[in-house]
């Protein structure tokens, strides 16, 4: 069969942010490459819809969304679905390095949502992966050609650090006097569904 590209993405905006830029791009055959809505813990109705078979990929790719999916079991458990025998899949995610985060402090809900660093090789293994591996991610792109976006705003606005958690940032000021390379690490997690 002649290859193809699936992408999957929670919010509807990105899905028609991507695939205007693929259009522009001359990524527009529709039987090659398809952009679609979906929950990737509830990957097989997001297929169903599009009439996607299940069980059908080679690989499996998340650049940093994994990390603010709630149950990450049932999200590898998704992909595991999703890969044909043999395929693998390269996921990568922000993790928490110890056990938990320090229950004295009132964390944003998005570093609660991190799995801890020891959990995910444990949790693919029992899925059914093979060879998993966790890899530090904080490498550089090396002999990658990466387009040049448009311009966007930098996380530096007017002097000031960009602030994801809008009118709540003020609580999580005491962040800026963390290490965050010592409480977090980016991680690529490796692993391939037996033949």
């Amino acid at each position: 069969s002649r290859p193809f590209v699936v992408g999957v993405d929670l919010a509807e905006s990105e899905v028609k942010h991507t695939k205007k830029r693929a259009s522009e791009r001359g990524y527009s055959v529709p039987q090659r490459i398809q952009f679609i809505r979906g929950d990737v813990e509830k990957l097989d109705e997001a297929f169903s819809r599009k009439n996607l078979p299940i069980e059908t990929f080679d690989v499996c790719i998340s650049n940093g969304a994994f990390c603010l999916v709630p149950n990450k079991s049932k999200a590898f458990s998704n992909v595991y679905k999703a890969l044909r025998p043999g395929g693998r899949m390269a996921i990568s995610t922000t993790t928490i390095v110890s056990d938990q985060l320090d229950p004295s402090f009132e964390w944003p809900v998005c570093m609660r949502m991190f799995a801890s660093l020891e959990s995910i090789k444990p949790m693919c293994k029992s899925i059914g992966f093979e060879n998993v591996r966790i890899v530090d991610a904080e490498s550089p792109l090396e002999g990658m050609d990466v387009p040049i976006e448009e311009e966007r705003p930098s996380g530096n606005v007017g002097g000031q650090r960009f602030k994801i958690h809008g009118k709540n940032a003020d609580q999580f000021t005491y962040l800026e006097d963390m290490d965050m390379d010592e409480l977090c690490k980016v991680v690529t997690v490796y692993g391939e569904k037996p033949l």
